[in-house]
């Protein structure tokens, strides 16, 4: 349970999200427990789920990886319609859902995520565009093979708060969007005019507690804000003020370099001594997306800021909490709390994750590709109101001038436990306290409690038809098991060869008589769940056991025959093919097998009111001795050549190849490195060399945008050295952008470095 009330918002959500398909938006004024809401449901829910977010710190903060990456999307803007416009301009990027798919490159291992996931969660959404989310919403249809379903069939958790950070749109790109679009927020997205997602908010206030300011804070989120609301904020109108040594005030900043020289000033000003700490990076993790400083400087009497919470659960500090460095060590640090309370500081481990089906199980997988390892800290005497979100303080200083734009007022000031930490530099006024009017008449579009509850009870009816006679429909797994026989006989075979392809076609065969039954039962599961309730609710569960007990015992009699054939080949020579054929067969019949015992999950859990959750799935599935099966297999499938045969491979094949070979068989660059025990720098050099020898296409690597620029430097300065190209160009590109660019530089130059 998320809090003590079952029907609470939160709890609703939770139902929504795992009882039902629709789309869920999930917001919540700061502090309202978003964040734990999205913990709670990749802990629980059954679904195969994958998380992202629009940038890569949020990302990173929400345990996932960005939307670009996730889908593979390029950089620009996006119109959902065929034809491009008759204005454009050559200094931005306009892609349409036909030039989108034709340069979409997604290996077989992304293609195979993508198919599999049940529900995508999308954190931060108020920095979601729009055509970004129709962009999406094109490429989960396309790889997907469901053109008439919104994002391809997949489930959307939208989680956010609209009055936090808004898109980022240039005036030249909204130049063009505004003609599709009525504004750049995610729920004017075309997908969503069909295909509105519940609106559910999060109400309960666990950050402020205080009553007076939580109402002002409610009326400027509601566009209600009046005259003895402002009355009350400019009490707090001090334009002189100097905050005592001791205290403990944050100044919110609009821009980052005044944050910084606020902070680099007050630094210098302390006559002690500096102490350099560097993180500790491990693998795949992009600068760009570092949480805090790669070499982090402090000094004794410095104030900073926590930005997690204390992971010991003994809640010393939380993610804003503001203190003074009082000791430095080489490798420790203590911090002195208010009411001088003196702690260790430890550091914190932050994760690049990825996500990968199990070729077994067919469930998603995170996989840790790279680590962050620092304290959790950074000079606060100033922050940008950016880099302040899902913080909270207690003290703050605030100039809401002219540097402010419409809204942000209410981000600022959302960040404060209370009213009596706040200090205005300047006066406000209702000019200044703006809430955009298409979020305003959005969240008016927001249901009321008795109305959610009663369309949760119509659509959990809805999704429990459909997702159990999906679990009992075979056809997709026949098509795909027919796919190896249609391959087996376009190759010239041996006898051997021969007499295995006929022994597949008999399992298939097999499978397919257990299909027809499954069709059968269909008509009859149909007919029960269209039946009046009083009729149905214990005859269709007991139907779904009955069918479970029928057809496990086939499939898994089909499942071990092909494991005893794999047995029976791995010792034999140039078998390796087939026994990957055999596995991914095995495969495709182990996910009949679970997608049944989900039913059977899902059909008990219904009849107890229950929420169907990850353990209660886990449970039925029993699959470790599965897995160990497999893997075994796979292992000595891998292992079966002669210690001679690999050294001949070993001195015969170039490095390089090896990493060129592996990303062409549909790993990517992190993959690869995690699979040879190389860094993912090696990985990016050996791919490069192929960029140069024109074997790999740059735009698998580098924005378009961005490689043009690197080589219009490149011709400037007359040179192909990193460092001269890096000090030619901005923050947003890195080396490895550099590298690719400069390797397609000289294979379309023949000539060599």
């Amino acid at each position: 349970m998320l809090n003590n009330t079952e029907n609470s918002p939160a709890e609703l959500a939770a139902k929504f999200v795992n009882n039902t398909g629709k789309h869920i938006f999930l917001t919540g004024k700061a502090g309202t427990g978003k964040t734990t809401f999205l913990k709670h449901i990749i802990k629980n829910t059954f679904k195969n789920t994958v998380i992202a977010a629009p940038t890569g710190i949020a990302a990173i903060n929400a345990g996932g990886v960005t939307l670009h990456s996730l889908f593979q999307l390029p950089f620009g803007a996006f119109i959902p319609e065929k034809n491009l416009p008759n204005i454009l301009n050559e200094s931005y990027k306009i892609n349409t859902p036909h030039t989108l798919l034709k340069q979409l490159q997604l290996n077989k291992s992304k293609r195979k995520l993508i198919q599999e996931i049940e529900l995508l969660i999308i954190d931060e959404v108020s920095m979601l565009r729009a055509d970004l989310l129709d962009a999406i919403d094109t490429v989960l249809k396309s790889v997907r093979k469901k053109n008439q379903l919104a994002f391809g069939g997949i489930q959307i958790l939208f989680i956010g708060d609209l009055l936090q950070l808004p898109p980022v749109v240039k005036e030249a790109e909204w130049d063009i969007l505004k003609n599709y679009y009525p504004s750049a927020f995610f729920f004017d997205a075309w997908v969503l005019r069909e295909n509105k997602p519940i609106y559910i908010e999060l109400d309960k206030v666990y950050r402020q507690s205080d009553n007076v300011f939580i109402q002002v804070l409610n009326n400027l989120r509601n566009n209600s804000i009046n005259e003895k609301d402002i009355a009350l904020l400019n009490r707090y109108y001090k334009p002189d003020f100097t905050p005592a040594k001791e205290d403990t005030y944050i100044q919110l900043t609009t821009h980052n370099y005044k944050a910084e020289n606020l902070n680099k000033q007050e630094l210098e000003k302390l006559d002690t001594p500096s102490y350099f700490y560097p993180a500790e990076i491990t693998g795949d993790f992009s600068e760009h997306n570092f949480p805090v400083e790669n070499n982090l400087e402090l000094k004794i009497g410095a104030q900073i800021i926590f930005i997690k919470n204390d992971p010991s659960g003994n809640q010393l500090f939380y993610n804003g909490k503001i203190g003074k460095i009082h000791t430095l060590h080489k490798d420790k640090i203590l911090v002195q709390l208010d009411k001088g309370k003196i702690i260790s500081v430890e550091k914190y481990e932050w994760e690049n994750v990825r996500f990968t089906v199990n070729e077994i199980t067919n469930e998603i997988e995170e996989h840790v590709i790279g680590s962050f390892k620092q304290y959790p800290i950074k000079l606060a005497w100033a922050i940008t109101i950016h880099k302040s979100q899902g913080l909270t303080f207690e003290k703050a200083i605030i100039d809401v001038g002219k540097a402010f734009a419409p809204g942000q007022i209410y981000v600022a000031l959302s960040r404060l436990t209370s009213l009596h930490g706040l200090v205005l530099t300047s006066e406000i006024n209702f000019n200044s306290l703006y809430i955009n009017k298409e979020i305003e008449t959005f969240s008016k579009a927001k249901p009321e409690l008795p109305f959610l509850h009663s369309q949760l009870k119509e659509e959990s009816k809805i999704f429990l038809k459909s997702y159990v006679l999906q679990c009992f429909n075979f056809t997709e797994s026949l098509l795909k098991l027919n796919l190896f026989t249609s391959e087996l006989a376009s190759e010239k075979k041996k006898n051997e060869k021969q007499q295995t392809t006929e022994w597949i076609k008999e399992i298939i065969s097999e499978f397919e008589d257990i299909k027809k039954t499954a069709d059968k039962f269909q008509v009859q599961l149909n007919s029960l769940f269209n039946a009046p309730p009083q009729e149905n609710n214990i005859k269709w569960k007991e139907r779904i056991n009955a069918a479970a007990l029928h057809f496990l015992p086939l499939l898994n009699n089909l499942s071990k025959k092909i494991l005893t054939k794999i047995e029976i080949l791995k010792d034999e020579r140039k078998t390796t093919k087939t026994i990957k054929e055999l596995i991914e067969m095995d495969a495709i019949i182990y996910k009949q097998i679970q997608q049944i015992k989900k039913a059977e999950a899902m059909a008990q859990s219904a009849s107890g009111n229950e929420i169907l959750t990850k353990e209660m799935i886990n449970s039925v599935n029993e699959n470790k001795e599965k897995i160990k099966t497999i893997d075994d297999l796979s292992t000595i499938q891998c292992n079966s050549k002669s210690q001679k045969e690999a050294k001949e491979k070993k001195e015969k094949t170039d490095t390089k190849k090896i990493s060129f070979e592996l990303y062409q068989s549909g790993l990517n660059i992190e993959q690869i490195a995690l699979h040879r025990k190389l860094t993912v720098f090696t990985i990016e050099n050996h791919l490069a060399y192929y960029v140069s020898l024109g074997m790999l296409a740059i735009d698998n690597f580098v924005d378009e945008e961005k490689w043009k620029n690197i080589i219009t430097v490149c011709k400037t300065i007359n040179s192909t050295k990193l460092s001269e190209i890096m000090e030619k160009l901005g923050e947003e590109y890195t080396y490895t952008d550099i590298k690719f660019s400069v390797a397609y530089y000289q294979n379309a130059n023949k000539e060599k470095i």
